[in-house]
């Protein structure tokens, strides 16, 4: 039998699993993004900065009703291309940072890399939007950058793909993430809600 003395020791042990499988790029099944936050500061590496994208998808029908909150639906995978993105925008300031706001999604469901550049299958015809009827904001905190994209399903069909850009047409892909296939009837209005998190070195 254990003891009341295991219980921390096991909270500790399912909260390093659990921050494993989100650095791994894996969104644990069930768990709440306050869950994983928490596992992931209590696992951050010393001296080491983290970033990561959360990513939300809320589903209304054509006529504004509910049809299904999603709720947290992928986390990472931040892109090569971002990532050098920002070097260059630290080193030449005619590089732009402020527009990555700009949301597509499509029918792909190749596994995430960050290695890619451009959605698998992007959905022609109603497929980008920019923030929907907010700017990109801080989120909860300052070192959380928030991103929202209204979007409305030009056919219907199974969306498995989300990615975030910094122009209406081509631009530079911050995150892809893979989700869980969401099966969109024409015209449903499809609001995302991406987070790109940062906590510093330390």
């Amino acid at each position: 039998m254990l003891s009341a003395k295991s219980f921390p020791f096991i909270k500790t042990w399912k909260q390093r699993q659990l921050a494993k499988k989100v650095r791994a790029g894996v969104l644990p099944e069930g768990a709440t993004k306050e869950e994983i936050w928490e596992a992931l500061k209590l696992t951050k590496p010393k001296n080491v900065m983290e970033v990561f994208g959360w990513l939300s998808c809320v589903v209304h029908n054509p006529d504004g009703t509910l049809k299904k909150d999603y709720g947290l639906v992928s986390c990472k995978t931040v892109t090569d291309a971002f990532a050098k993105r920002l070097v260059d925008g630290l080193l030449d300031s005619a590089v732009t940072m402020s527009t990555f706001k700009y949301h597509k999604m499509g029918a792909g469901s190749t596994s995430q890399t960050k290695t890619m550049t451009t959605l698998v299958t992007q959905q022609v015809g109603a497929q980008t939007g920019t923030d929907g009827t907010t700017a990109a904001t801080h989120g909860a905190t300052s070192d959380i950058f928030r991103s929202i994209g209204t979007l409305t399903a030009g056919s219907a069909y199974k969306c498995c793909e989300h990615g975030v850009f910094n122009a209406s047409t081509a631009g530079v892909m911050l995150d892809r993430s893979t989700v869980t296939e969401i099966d969109l009837s024409i015209d449903d209005i499809v609001t995302w809600t991406y987070e790109l998190t940062v906590t510093a070195g330390g």
